[in-house]
C-alpha cells in the first residue's frame, strides 16, 4: 500500500472542495470495498478522506409525503435493522440481509455499496425497482438523478471526480404493492450469479398499477426491464403475461461467462427467477388486499 495523507473534514462542502484540488484523492465510508484495492495496489490514492467524520450522514427518515431519506454512510446492518426500512421497504433489507457477513454488514455502507458500481452488488437492483433518487454534492451545489443513472460500466459510475453522495430518496410506497427480491448463489452471502428485483402495486380491482422489474448480475450494470411496465400495467396479471416479462428479462440480460456458470446458463436463470419473483411480488400485493 502506497504512503497518503488522511483528511478528516467536517462538511460535505469541504469534500468536494478536497476532491476538486486531489485529483488522485479518494473518499472512504465504510472502507470494505476501498481497502481491499488499496492493499492490492489497484488503486493508489495520494489523499484519503474520511466521510465518517461528517455529521448527519448516517440518518434514516420517513414521512408519508416525501417517502424515506437514507444517508449515504447508514451500513448494511442499520438499513436491514431500521424500522423504516423494515415495515415500508422491506425489498430493501431483504436485499441486505444477501450481503457477505454480519462483520462487513456493519463496516460496509449502503452509500459504499452504490458508488462502487459493482453489478453484483444487492441494493441497486432493489433501490431501483423502488424508484429511488440519489442527491448528490458538488461543489457548485446539489443534484438529483435516478439511481440507474449512476451506473456507466463496470465498477465506473457517472459521478464526476469532486462530486459525494449525500443521500438515498425512495418514493413513498403505494397502496397494494408487492415485493420480491429472489438470488442465486453458489454459497450462502456469495456473490451474486444472478439476482432479481421486483416490485408491484395493484389497483382494487386487481389490476397492476406499477410495477419494475430489475436484474442484478446480468451484464455490467443493473438492468431495468422497461418492457415490463408495457406488459403488465393496467393488466390483471396472469401466468402468460408474467412469461412474457421473464422472456424479456432473458433476452436484454448480458451475463458473461466466469467460474460461477456459463452466460447461457445465467440467461437461463434470469427467466426463472424474475417468473419467481414477479409471482411471489403478486401474491404479497394481493395478500395486502384481502
Amino acid at each position: 500500500m502506497e504512503n497518503f495523507e488522511y483528511i478528516e473534514p467536517k462538511t460535505l462542502t469541504e469534500v468536494c472542495q478536497l476532491l476538486k484540488k486531489n485529483e488522485e484523492a479518494k473518499i472512504m465510508a465504510g472502507g470494505s470495498s476501498l481497502i481491499m484495492l488499496m492493499k492490492n495496489n489497484l488503486v493508489t490514492p495520494d489523499h484519503l478522506i474520511n466521510l465518517k467524520t461528517v455529521s448527519g450522514l448516517d440518518n434514516i427518515t420517513y414521512d408519508s409525503k416525501n417517502g424515506a431519506r437514507i444517508g449515504a454512510l447508514a451500513t448494511h446492518q442499520e438499513v436491514i435493522d431500521s424500522p423504516v426500512i423494515r415495515e415500508y421497504y422491506p425489498l430493501l433489507a431483504e436485499a441486505g440481509l444477501k450481503i457477505a457477513s454480519v462483520g462487513i454488514r456493519n463496516q460496509g455502507t449502503i452509500g459504499g455499496n452504490i458508488c462502487h458500481a459493482d453489478p453484483a452488488a444487492d441494493f441497486p437492483p432493489a433501490l431501483i425497482a423502488l424508484n429511488a433518487t440519489l442527491e448528490i454534492v458538488n461543489p457548485e451545489g446539489q443534484r438529483t438523478m435516478p439511481v440507474e443513472a449512476l451506473f456507466i460500466d463496470y465498477l465506473e459510475s457517472s459521478l464526476a471526480h469532486d462530486e459525494v453522495l449525500a443521500e438515498i430518496q425512495i418514493p413513498a410506497p403505494l397502496p397494494r404493492t408487492g415485493w420480491s427480491f429472489m438470488e442465486l448463489n453458489k454459497t450462502s452471502n456469495s456473490v451474486a450469479v444472478v439476482s432479481v428485483a421486483a416490485v408491484i402495486s395493484l389497483e382494487s380491482d386487481g389490476k397492476c398499477r406499477q410495477t419494475n422489474l430489475v436484474l442484478g448480475s446480468a451484464g455490467m450494470t443493473p438492468i431495468k426491464v422497461e418492457k415490463a411496465t408495457g406488459i403488465l400495467v393496467g393488466q390483471k396479471v396472469s401466468p402468460e403475461l408474467i412469461e412474457k416479462v421473464a422472456m424479456e428479462a432473458q433476452g436484454i440480460s448480458k451475463p458473461i461467462s466466469n467460474v460461477y456458470g456459463s452466460a447461457e446458463y445465467k440467461r437461463e436463470m434470469v427467466r426463472v427467477l424474475s417468473s419467481r419473483a414477479l409471482k411471489q411480488a403478486i401474491s404479497r400485493a394481493e395478500a395486502i388486499s384481502s
